[in-house]
């Protein structure tokens, strides 16, 4: 395989040699926006040509399973835009043509793999004829790429990958001897991203980033375009469309849709405009000539007198860095509200997790060299896909078949069965990853990781073990107490560093089993779509199913402890009741670890479940924390055990106290702030790349460290944990009482996983976390 792909690469020189031979002489749904400009103010219109890309999810027609996809970029996309070029050079148009596209599909157009067969799906790879063809393209700027790889979504990769996954912009510049200046990002579908992209996009030399929010999805309250300043030192150019990436360009001027003037970036008193003919999911460039002719006829209508040209990102961006000045500043965190999906595979993300983890200790070590070993890039390159925000394909179209009984009798449906084949085919990056790697030491690291991930036997080996009281009190050497409550969470965690007992109730490190009904999707509803509701919905749910709103109880049915040195204590919790095992998805028994870690001055905690039952009933499997507030409650506000609240809680803080500990949240390796997102933002759902805070100002407090699991669901003195992306206002430090690891979750009704397990063997999960005292 080496052999293959070192080839291809010495033929991908060849073919920048010969062209540089023959080419020397060529919800809450208001959004703040900026005032719109008289009509005469734009005498300059960029014009981008792109198309949404999924890999994945739609096929056009064929099933939308990855290799279908990428087959009819490379054979039909592609090609049809560089005809399309070519044809209007040939006809003498004034109209020009600039296809933008993705670097990760170019890159595995360039570097096509031989016998890369996805759900018996071969993929078709260009000729070196087609390569010259697409090479020759870029280098006359006949197409162009942005700066990031695809449409992803940042808050699910860590600091090192987002920056690496950057790296195929600049390596495709460097390859055909490009001087790109005003780099810019582009994400679609996915509503936002998370503000600690941007010291990360500041280090690679991108000035700005273009977002345009799915309309099914209550778009951030931020202006069109705005600079977006994480400090002092870090900011970027942001540009966000409400509302669609936008919709394709309408048929006529009188009916622009896409290309109408409001959908176009423009801000008062700057004279140049950026309009998208951007077509939807996989659709590829306009179909012929005549279709670009019309877009070009529909923008002089919205803009008359006007210059109008295809363009670029980066040339529009550089039309705006010298007015940068005049664009209205945003602070703010955004983030992604539609992060909850990254939950919905437990397993896929645990593992993408661990090769993450393990690749990113590897090249900081310097023991992996990202720069120029072919191994490590093509890994890095195949890991990034992990990443992007495609999981699957639309949807089964079943509205009826919900209880767990019809469901066992139509998931055998073709429907069923293509949804879990496009599900399992993502995950089969993960190993692909690995194969890249070939013969580099690191690989066996990442095997023996990966397999460090596996379920013990339910139960776990008791040998070493004795069961012990489960109410009583325990103590480490240097003064750590811990003791757990009926229902197996921990109602004492006394920290001997920081003098604080976190818990006095029993929702601290608390496993947490919910469903849902028709009503939770409806009240949701009723904040976050836009336009129209299809993402978090199950229709039919009330009429087809036993579903209900509850938390279910749990209970501690057995402790063991360790008998040697070490401090460990073994918790086995159970459901009270069996219903949510038979009737919905619960698994039929959990086993929490807590080991005492001294040199940390903390625990080293495994959950695992066993034998999780496969529902399509919307369920979440949560591992809850609850820290005991150091500011006084009065004693008519306590807190509420946390399976007894509904969506309406008491509020447990009187509103004129400042709390001492405050709550931050690591993203992208950079420390965010939950009360600081803008309205319409994710305010209560956040992927983490390592941990969650709850400090002094100091730095002294709680650290809880998710290693395989990353999504964060705050809990308010209003708000019950939840993989909902509602409410959408901002919240205040006072009002966060905790929060939740969501390890599964099922709300979404289209690309995300929609039942777990469904592959035979994913019954039993293991998810790795840590509970530290810091004290400086």
């Amino acid at each position: 395989m080496a052999a293959t792909r070192n080839g291809d690469r010495c033929l991908l020189f060849a073919v920048l040699i010969v062209f540089l031979m023959h080419s020397r002489c060529h919800a809450e749904k208001t959004v703040t926006s900026d005032k719109r400009p008289k009509q005469t103010d734009i005498t300059d219109v960029h014009i981008v040509f792109m198309n949404h890309l999924d890999v994945g999810y739609n096929g056009i027609p064929d099933t939308g399973f990855i290799n279908n996809v990428l087959n009819t970029y490379f054979t039909q996309h592609f090609p049809r835009a560089l005809n399309l070029s070519a044809e209007l050079k040939k006809g003498g148009y004034t109209e020009t043509f600039i296809y933008t596209t993705h670097p990760w599909l170019l890159y595995m157009y360039l570097y096509c793999p031989d016998n890369n067969i996805l759900n018996g799906i071969a993929l078709k790879c260009p000729t070196a004829e087609e390569k010259i063809a697409m090479v020759t393209a870029i280098k006359n700027g006949d197409v162009s790429y942005h700066a990031g790889p695809m449409n992803m979504q940042p808050e699910n990769m860590n600091q090192l990958l987002f920056e690496l996954s950057l790296n195929m912009s600049t390596n495709l510049d460097q390859a055909f001897d490009i001087q790109r200046q005003y780099r810019t990002l582009s994400q679609r579908d996915v509503p936002g991203m998370t503000i600690a992209v941007i010291p990360t996009l500041v280090k690679k030399n991108i000035q700005a980033i273009s977002v345009g929010v799915n309309d099914g999805t209550s778009p951030p309250a931020v202006p069109k375009i705005f600079t977006w300043k994480f400090d002092d030192e870090n900011s970027v150019i942001a540009m966000w469309h409400a509302g669609g990436y936008p919709d394709n360009p309408g048929p006529t001027p009188s009916d622009p849709q896409g290309l109408s003037r409001d959908d176009c970036v423009i801000h008062d008193g700057f004279d140049t405009a950026l309009c998208f003919a951007f077509r939807t999911d996989n659709s590829g460039p306009p179909v012929n000539v005549q279709e670009i002719l019309g877009y070009y006829e529909i923008l002089r209508a919205e803009f008359p007198g006007a210059t109008l040209h295809a363009s670029t990102f980066e040339d529009f961006v550089k039309k705006v860095a010298p007015v940068q000045d005049m664009l209205p500043v945003v602070t703010n965190e955004i983030g992604d509200t539609w992060i909850s999906g990254i939950s919905s595979d437990p397993r896929k993300m645990a593992e993408y997790r661990v090769v993450m983890t393990v690749l990113t200790d590897c090249i900081r070590s310097g023991q992996c060299d990202s720069t120029s070993d072919f191994r490590i890039q093509d890994a890095v390159n195949y890991l990034i896909k992990l990443g992007e925000h495609t999981w699957g394909l639309p949807g089964v179209y079943d509205t009826v078949n919900y209880t767990n009984k019809a469901f066992s009798m139509a998931k055998s449906g073709q429907n069923y069965v293509n949804c879990a084949q496009s599900w399992a085919e993502q995950r089969v990056y993960v190993q692909q990853t690995v194969d890249r790697l070939e013969d580099h030491p690191i690989r066996d690291k990442i095997l023996a990781a990966l397999d460090d991930l596996k379920p013990s036997s339910d139960p776990p080996n008791l040998a070493g073990y004795d069961e012990v009281d489960p109410l009583a009190t325990y103590k480490t050497t240097d003064g750590v107490e811990i003791a757990f409550g009926e229902f197996g969470g921990i109602i004492q965690l006394f920290d001997p560093f920081n003098k604080e007992n976190w818990a006095k109730s029993m929702d601290f490190g608390r496993f947490l089993y919910r469903t849902y009904d028709e009503g939770d999707f409806n009240r949701s509803n009723t904040m976050y779509p836009y336009r129209w509701s299809s993402f978090y919905q199950k229709p039919n749910l009330t009429m087809n199913s036993n579903a209900v709103s509850k938390f279910w109880d749990t209970k501690l049915d057995k402790l063991y402890k360790w008998k040697g040195n070490d401090f460990v204590l073994l918790a086995k919790i159970v459901m009270l009741e069996a219903e949510p095992v038979i009737e919905f998805g619960a698994p039929g028994d959990v086993w929490i670890t807590y080991a005492y870690n001294p040199s940390k001055q903390g625990f080293q905690v495994t959950l695992q479940w066993f034998d999780k039952t496969t529902t399509r009933i919307p369920e979440s499997l949560m591992y809850y924390f609850s820290p005991n507030p150091p500011v006084p409650v009065q004693q008519s506000q306590k807190k509420k055990p946390v399976y007894k609240q509904e969506m309406e809680m008491e509020n447990e803080y009187s509103r004129g106290t400042t709390p001492t500990y405050s709550w931050k949240l690591r993203k992208l390796g950079q420390l965010v702030s939950p009360d600081n997102v803008v309205l319409n933002g994710s305010q209560y759902l956040h992927a983490v790349d390592s941990d969650v805070l709850y400090t002094t100002t100091q730095g002294d407090g709680l650290q809880v460290v998710a290693i395989d699991t990353p999504l964060v669901s705050l809990a308010t003195t209003s708000t019950v944990p939840s993989p909902f992306p509602v409410p959408l206002r901002p919240i205040s430090q006072q009002e966060i009482t905790g929060f939740a690891f969501n390890m599964y979750n099922n709300m979404w009704d289209t690309n995300y996983i929609l039942w777990y397990p469904y592959l035979e063997g994913d019954e039993n999960f293991k998810a790795r976390f840590e509970i530290n005292f810091i004290k400086n």
